[in-house]
């Protein structure tokens, strides 16, 4: 059994923090690729063990879209996005706009958009942990697929084990559409990251100057429940 860090409310409402920034960067980022005003949102954010959580968040026995990646480097681990089957759908015709298939199902051109929106924001979290953790933070090739969240965090060894994740509730609105698509974003630090994470939020309690949201402008953390970020494409 791994004895894993227990974590303060600051600390927690600092990590909340990173998802708020991550999510900014990230949403910047998706404005750019798809050429459309873009909005993510983080409305909930908590911590549980690994193996509760398809549970706690409703996807257990139901296939879901999944898009697995791993973090190398100075913090170890693996993100994963995911959102029900009809979300995902939602989602990537909302991303390929007039180049979306008519026929229902993943094809090939909705899977890809799919997989690098997952890209993105596991880029995007990389950055800023990279930043938290004053080292650097790779994220490997996404891999998407579509099976129940449990199988795929047993294939990654995290389940099996006492090892605590962040799950990170994600709302995504794209300009000319009233639809919000809602997913999540699954941290899964090893258990030595998730101690380095810990001290690094510990020194951030004294200095707060890590939190560089995506406008570029420095801003202390903030002890909201929920964050917004959003951007419009450069012209």
């Amino acid at each position: 059994m791994s004895s894993m860090p227990a974590m303060s409310t600051s600390q927690l409402d600092a990590l909340r923090e990173v998802a708020n920034v991550a999510s900014g960067h990230a949403a910047t980022a998706l404005a750019q690729l798809v050429g459309r005003r873009t909005m993510i949102s983080v409305p909930e954010f908590s911590l549980a063990r690994v193996a509760e959580i398809p549970g706690l968040l409703g996807y257990s026995g139901t296939p879901s879209v999944v898009v697995v990646m791993r973090l190398l480097g100075d913090v170890t681990g693996t993100i994963v996005f995911t959102l029900p089957e009809a979300g995902a759908l939602t989602l990537g015709r909302l991303l390929l706009g007039d180049a979306a298939s008519a026929a229902d199902g993943f094809d090939e051109l909705t899977r890809s958009s799919l997989a690098e929106t997952g890209n993105i924001i596991g880029g995007a979290y990389a950055g800023v942990l990279g930043t938290m953790v004053q080292g650097i933070v790779m994220l490997s090739t996404p891999e998407i697929g579509i099976e129940p969240l449990e199988h795929v965090l047993a294939k990654e060894g995290a389940a099996a084990t006492e090892e605590l994740g962040l799950c990170i509730e994600t709302r995504f609105t794209l300009g000319g559409s009233d639809a919000e698509v809602g997913g999540h974003i699954l941290l899964l630090p090893d258990a030595a990251s998730l101690s380095v994470m810990v001290e690094a939020l510990e020194q951030s309690a004294r200095s707060v100057e890590w939190f560089i949201p995506a406008s570029g402008h420095r801003r202390p953390a903030s002890r909201g429940k929920s964050g917004t970020a959003g951007s419009f494409p450069e012209g």
